[in-house]
């Protein structure tokens, strides 16, 4: 397994619309600006997005070439996603069905990627690791970006607000670690640990100057210390992985 260099571009880079992000844009723009480029040229490209929910992710690929196989759940998130990508005008490029990450009922080796945000906390980590692996084509990647479970505000707020979260197998590194082990290499990179101060200027004071700078300063100030001291990464809110078969 191999951890980024984070003071490196990434080649390819994207341009990433941050409408089709849906929620958390800022905190979730610097993921995908590190994730995307991996995928490299989408034309004729199969990818499959695990828990599309209302279809961004998969509109946004869909966009760049790809055809796309989004999966959920919740079927009322599927008609949601099917409206979303005809509003795109990618209807014909994106395709949802009601499928389990864990059950997935595709052939080995059919897709070049699979991506998901926040999706394997909901399930036996290691299992949807192993479906994913066997439906990636030879070379393929599978990205997944999910949440951590040490952040001491989130963490906090999870027990005061969301009594759901119980039942959710948020990610310790270790566990990232045993996702790795699924793949034949895996690099991952830590996000967000200060920076979820600023949303004290967008939530608690709404003053979006003062949100604009505290983010773009505390994203700095992550970005650093991660860099210095590697074990406050088990502290971030997310963590985003790049698996290879």
């Amino acid at each position: 397994m191999r951890e980024p260099d984070a003071s490196q571009p990434r080649e390819n880079a994207w341009t990433v619309e941050t409408g089709l992000l849906l929620w958390w844009e800022d905190f979730y723009l610097p993921i995908f600006e590190y994730v995307l480029p991996e995928m490299g040229a989408l034309e004729g490209k199969k990818v499959l997005e695990l828990g599309t929910g209302t279809g961004g992710t998969a509109t946004l690929l869909a966009k760049q070439g790809a055809s796309v196989v989004g999966i959920d759940l919740l079927p009322f998130r599927l008609d949601e996603a099917k409206e979303r990508a005809a509003q795109h005008n990618v209807a014909n490029a994106v395709d949802f069905s009601l499928m389990d990450a864990t059950q997935l009922a595709f052939p080995d080796n059919t897709f070049d990627f699979i991506i998901s945000k926040s999706v394997l906390v909901f399930t036996e980590h290691a299992q949807a690791a192993k479906e994913c692996c066997r439906v990636l084509k030879p070379g393929g990647k599978a990205i997944f970006i999910e949440n951590m479970r040490s952040h001491p505000t989130v963490w906090l707020y999870r027990k005061l607000f969301l009594k759901y979260s119980r039942e959710l197998h948020y990610f310790s590194l270790r566990d990232v670690e045993a996702i790795g082990r699924e793949f034949e290499e895996m690099e991952h990179r830590e996000f967000h640990l200060f920076s979820l101060g600023a949303l004290f200027w967008k939530r608690i004071i709404p003053i979006p100057i003062f949100y604009r700078w505290t983010l773009h300063i505390l994203k700095l100030v992550d970005k650093s210390l991660l860099r210095l001291f590697p074990l406050l990464k088990r502290f971030c809110w997310i963590t985003a992985m790049i698996c290879c078969k």
